[in-house]
């Protein structure tokens, strides 16, 4: 199962999954186009707009009219009144299948509503969380692959806010810590729920380039 990662990171976020399915969309059109005629699926984990640019998927679907969008109840309303067609509204916890795959949103803990995803594929199994604040509460047992924002260091973030207080900077940073995960967290997360000799892959996702 090929995946290619588009973009991550506060500039924009795209993960396309076999060619077909794309999980957000915050990169211009031109980013997206090579993947056009193959794409069946947009799924949006929120609408912040590095992870949902307008633009684009108006520009997709105005190409490819049958192309679905599915994301939260709360990002549905957004999408839907910018023009946005084919919208399915997802309940967390349910599985929804799209006949040769199967999807399930997760709740995240952002500074926005925000939902991750399970994501079932050619036989792999697929756990997808980026933007939020934490992972308490959620398991994923042993999956084949786990895409997992690791945004900041905890080791390191204190030193860098510091810094940039003494230079008089804008320090966005203080407020990563309470609207994102650091990269411990996810490790942590991957190790508590891989068995000894489970065979994965740990896919680090928006990386602030400050760390």
């Amino acid at each position: 199962m090929e995946y290619k990662i588009i973009s991550s990171g506060s500039k924009g976020n795209c993960v396309i999954f076999d060619n077909r399915i794309m999980i957000d969309c915050g990169v211009p059109y031109k980013a997206v186009k090579p993947y056009e005629k193959s794409l069946q699926v947009v799924f949006y984990t929120h609408t912040h707009s590095d992870h949902y640019k307008k633009e684009t998927i108006l520009k997709l679907q105005f190409n490819r009219p049958a192309l679905r969008v599915g994301c939260s109840e709360h990002d549905a309303e957004i999408l839907k009144s910018d023009g946005v067609q084919n919208v399915d509204v997802f309940n967390i916890g349910q599985i929804y299948s799209y006949e040769s795959f199967k999807i399930c949103p997760i709740q995240l803990y952002h500074d926005v509503p925000t939902i991750g995803f399970r994501l079932w594929i050619v036989e792999k199994s697929i756990f997808f969380a980026t933007d939020t604040m934490h992972l308490n509460g959620i398991t994923a047992k042993d999956y084949d692959m786990y895409f997992i924002e690791c945004n900041y260091d905890e080791e390191r973030i204190h030193d860098v806010i510091q810094e940039k207080r003494e230079w008089g900077e804008f320090c966005h940073q203080t407020g990563s810590m309470n609207s994102h995960l650091s990269m411990q967290q996810a490790q942590s997360f991957v190790l508590k729920n891989v068995s000894p000799g489970h065979k994965y892959e740990f896919i680090p996702l928006h990386i602030s380039s400050e760390f």
